[in-house]
């Protein structure tokens, strides 16, 4: 009988703190779809065309000219933001009178960017990622990475 009780209290402590009840939260938001290395696999330099590019990963969020004869440049960014959030004070509520909060939380936050530079016939003359490393992480304040 005992066993039985305390086999069900473990489970509904579980179903409590996975039920986002207040003791943690893990949230994160990504904007467009990431770009990785494989997606990019295709573009061959002094080969691959802008209408090739962009029949594979889509319309460029930018695209900046460099100059009449110079060519352009095509961005594509993508956001990659994480938070986290603990409340250490979260099972006192249960023996205390008043509501005790100590919260830990911190997060990233960072626009990665995928570049690809054509010459003025619109050729793909060089590409490039450009990432936020510490953006896909959760890091909790006050701890910091080295």
């Amino acid at each position: 009988m005992f066993r039985c009780c305390r086999s069900g209290l473990a489970f509904l402590t579980m179903l409590l703190t996975l039920s986002g009840c207040g003791l943690a939260s893990f949230n994160r938001l990504s904007v467009n779809d990431p770009i990785k290395q494989e997606d990019v696999a295709f573009i061959e330099l002094e080969h691959t065309t802008f209408t090739q590019v962009v029949a594979k990963l889509g319309t460029p969020d930018e695209l900046i000219s460099l100059g009449d004869d110079e060519g352009a440049v095509a961005f594509y960014h993508f956001l990659d933001a994480k938070y986290t959030r603990i409340n250490y004070g979260w099972p006192l509520q249960f023996v205390s009178p008043v509501p005790v909060d100590m919260i830990l939380a911190g997060g990233g936050l960072g626009t990665n960017m995928f570049l690809v530079m054509f010459d003025h016939q619109w050729i793909a003359k060089q590409q490039s990622f450009a990432k936020h490393l510490l953006a896909n992480r959760h890091r909790l304040w006050p701890f910091k990475d080295n």
